[in-house]
């Protein structure tokens, strides 16, 4: 795949995707002087509203436009357009230029940022990261897959970004960033690479395209090696989950305290030292742990009824986030986990097991679509304490009306797609629900 373009002033500029970073993009474009900026929105999004002000822009909706693309002269690609999509694939064999909006800033602000992906936990490692490096007097913007499209930003030249990557955008990556974090990697975005050896190679551009040291864990190196691709030792900062002390929890419970996020704390301290050139001591790291709030949808308590505490986590979207958010739990209390969403054909045994080993108290609640995949072995030996619901609102209801629970843990284990729009759609749905408890509305399912 050639390099990204270094000027678009004339060129006709394809987008492939007009949601929030399509129209930054295009944007981005206008303002290079692009000739023409053509832009295919294949998924025909509603409301099919035009951006103002910019210059040549035309926006194509529905698939039957796509061959349009092949008659640019660089092409931006959503990360929601999938590796193996025949357009794609015949894009990338065609000599036109293919690009996206994480790559285009790379390859003009790499030098001065930290990429960080991972199957799980990118998000709060980039989010506390950039909490960090404030905190200690560092110019931080955070941006990426976390929020604020890279095209937007115009960095100030003493800033460090810190970009969190998924997949997709890692994907086409020509130019890595300079620091590089990789947090774990599981089976996920089947439906999107083929298959997880393809996922594992996309994760590993963010280090394989140049960047000068990658922070991960020996876990990763031992998949990434398997693969052919673990980057030599002298460019390797290891950080071992079993040497991770312990931080402390303040007068609440911080988010940073739980085991992965431990972890994922440890993570960042690496990171931030690569950038500092000098080690964050236990003090600064301390005070960035008690001060930081936490993401939305991540272990997030989001209502309290009785004793009942409802947490949202519904970025847990893969069998082992879902172990993650169990071992985050107190011991003794009795957690009603509600799982659930679209069937990408994922393993779930790591968390079967953990449910079958008796490591915390649970009722499983099996909602749609594929929560019934979900526990199955639990279910077989537990059926008193597993229970099949036909939706989320019966999910809730069903959760409030068991005995002496304690906490009700809404971590699906599956994408949301299915049935809400998005994450956020059904943490919203979630939460509505248990508004409709106290206030005694709302129907049977």
């Amino acid at each position: 795949m050639t390099p990204p373009p270094s000027d678009l002033a004339g060129l006709t500029v394809g987008i492939w995707g007009f949601g929030r970073e399509g129209v930054s993009v295009a944007r981005t474009a206008a303002a290079a002087g692009a000739a023409r900026i053509e832009a295919v929105d294949d998924a025909g999004r509603l409301p099919f509203e035009e951006p103002e002000g910019i210059d040549g822009l035309v926006v194509y909706r529905g698939p039957e436009h796509l061959d349009r693309l092949g008659e640019c002269d660089v092409v931006f690609v959503s990360p929601g357009v999938p590796w193996r999509q025949p357009v794609f694939e015949a894009l990338r064999g065609s000599g036109i230029r293919v690009t996206s909006a994480a790559d285009w800033f790379m390859a003009r602000h790499g030098a001065a940022t930290i990429g960080v992906t991972g199957t799980k936990g990118k998000s709060t490692t980039a989010s506390f990261l950039g909490h960090l490096l404030t905190g200690m007097g560092v110019d931080t913007v955070v941006a990426g897959n976390i929020g604020t499209p890279l095209s937007d930003l115009a960095p100030a030249p003493d800033a460090v970004v810190v970009a969190e990557l998924s997949s997709q955008q890692a994907a086409l990556l020509t130019t890595s960033p300079a620091v590089a974090v990789i947090t774990n990697l599981y089976q996920d975005h089947l439906d999107w690479h083929g298959d997880r050896d393809e996922y594992y190679l996309a994760k590993a551009n963010v280090f394989r395209r140049g960047a000068r040291t990658l922070v991960t864990t020996p876990e990763v190196v031992g998949a990434l090696d398997r693969l052919g691709v673990a980057p030599p030792q002298d460019r390797l900062r290891l950080v071992d989950p079993a040497s991770v002390r312990a931080t402390p929890a303040g007068d609440g419970r911080s988010v940073m305290t739980y085991e992965h996020n431990r972890i994922n704390g440890a993570l960042a301290a690496a990171a931030a030292e690569e950038v500092l050139g000098r080690p964050v001591s236990p003090s600064e790291f301390d005070a960035a742990v008690l001060g930081y709030g936490g993401l939305p949808h991540r272990l997030q308590t989001v209502r309290t009824t009785g004793r009942i505490r409802w947490i949202d986590d519904t970025l847990a979207t893969t069998g082992e986030s879902v172990t993650a958010a169990l071992r985050a739990m107190d011991p003794a209390e009795h957690v009603a986990l509600i799982v659930g969403g679209l069937d990408r054909a994922l393993n779930y045994d790591q968390l079967d097991a953990y449910l079958r080993s008796g490591a915390r108290r649970v009722s499983l609640i099996q909602a749609p679509t594929n929560g019934v995949a979900i526990g199955r072995g639990f279910a077989a030996d537990h059926p008193s304490r597993t229970h099949v619901v036909s939706g989320l609102r019966e999910a809730v209801r069903t959760a409030a009306a068991l005995p002496d629970v304690d906490v009700v843990l809404l971590s699906p284990g599956a994408a949301s797609y299915d049935l809400f729009a998005n994450y956020a759609a059904k943490g919203a749905a979630f939460c509505a629900y248990v508004d409709d408890l106290v206030t005694g509305v709302g129907g049977p399912n």
